[in-house]
């Protein structure tokens, strides 16, 4: 199985027994190679595409090379090289180094890079603040002290006028620094278990705007993708036909889904490898995603790394995506 996976790799061809045979030298005859070809093929792990071909690994096949075989290779040195200069002469601002990261995994793997940039939520906030923009609409403005900024309209709100907001914005100003949205949120829930404060209006507004401020708001992703390189998956065969390139660039459309798939990888704490139809990822059919989480400090805050056919050198791989995610942890941790 092993062998077959890794000519299948090289090649993008159908694996023969004879060529298995005379390419590994092995004390064994064609005919006893290919019993044991088939003998897969029957537990589902390999293909017969025709009935003339060699065989080649099905997506469960590779499944069982990931997680029963793989041996991960070293981070060659060359490789090691390009990630520090790269990305050490970027940006600090997290934003910047995300994208920075997908351009830089792209590079070296010669597939897509990409890169979640980190939630909000997560982020140690330098400022919140509300600006009315209508009836019932408010606009939340967070902005984070590794430089990441979002802007939210909230819908449904109490209408309250500019200035019942700079009441808040003003409570916030003092609350804010430092802490991020759940910590803020914990900090006005502590406040109010004072009884002099538990009904103050000033400390349900800016509760009950600090609850509405989290989240992604609707129809978008929660946080930004960085996506780089989609063009070096055109240079595989796989990707060769019209209907296979319209697949492919279909697949990347939806980002919420791929964002969802990223973010599962971050709540892993390690480097993950996922498959085309593995249940969370449907939006990679065909392809593979090798990926792991990055942190800042103890906070695991994104995750990074590249999408390539199913057929990827993965034992190459694995390696420059934990790297690119130590060096990028390493970055923020000191920004």
């Amino acid at each position: 199985m092993e062998l077959v996976v890794r000519d299948y790799i090289k090649t993008a061809e159908p694996v023969a027994s004879e060529a298995l045979v005379k390419r590994h030298g092995l004390s064994l005859s064609s005919a006893t190679v290919r019993k044991v070809l088939a003998q897969l093929e029957e537990m589902g792990l390999l293909v017969q595409p025709h009935a003339s071909s060699g065989r080649t690994p099905t997506e469960a096949g590779l499944r069982t090379y990931v997680r029963e075989i793989l041996a991960v290779g070293r981070l060659s040195e060359a490789n090691r090289a390009l990630i520090d200069r790269e990305l050490a002469g970027g940006q600090p601002q997290a934003e910047a180094v995300c994208a920075l990261c997908s351009k830089v995994l792209s590079n070296v793997t010669r597939h897509m890079g990409v890169v979640s940039g980190p939630a909000l939520e997560l982020e140690p906030l330098k400022n919140l603040y509300f600006v009315r923009l209508g009836p019932g609409e408010i606009l939340a403005v967070m902005v984070g002290t590794g430089g990441l900024m979002r802007n939210k309209v909230l819908t449904g709100q109490e209408n309250l006028s500019q200035d019942e907001l700079n009441q808040v914005n003003r409570y916030l100003a003092e609350e804010t620094p430092g802490r991020t949205l759940d910590e803020i949120r914990l900090q006005i829930l502590q406040a109010m278990g004072d009884e002099k404060k538990a009904f103050d209006r000033l400390y349900e507004r800016a509760l009950r705007l600090a609850q509405a401020s989290a989240g992604p708001e609707e129809g978008r992703a929660d946080r930004d993708i960085f996506l780089e390189g989609r063009r070096n998956l055109l240079e595989y065969p796989e990707f060769s036909e019209t209907e296979a390139m319209r697949a492919l660039f279909t697949a990347f459309e939806d980002k919420r889904r791929l964002m969802n798939l990223l973010n599962e990888v971050a709540q892993a704490g390690q480097v993950r490898i996922v498959l085309g139809r593995e249940a969370a990822a449907a939006a990679l059919s065909g392809l593979a995603l090798v990926a792991s989480p990055y942190t800042r400090g103890d906070r695991t805050v994104g995750a990074l790394g590249i999408i390539g056919p199913q057929r990827l050198d993965y034992s190459e791989v694995v390696p420059v995506v934990d790297y690119a995610a130590r060096v990028v942890s390493g970055i923020l941790e000191n920004s």
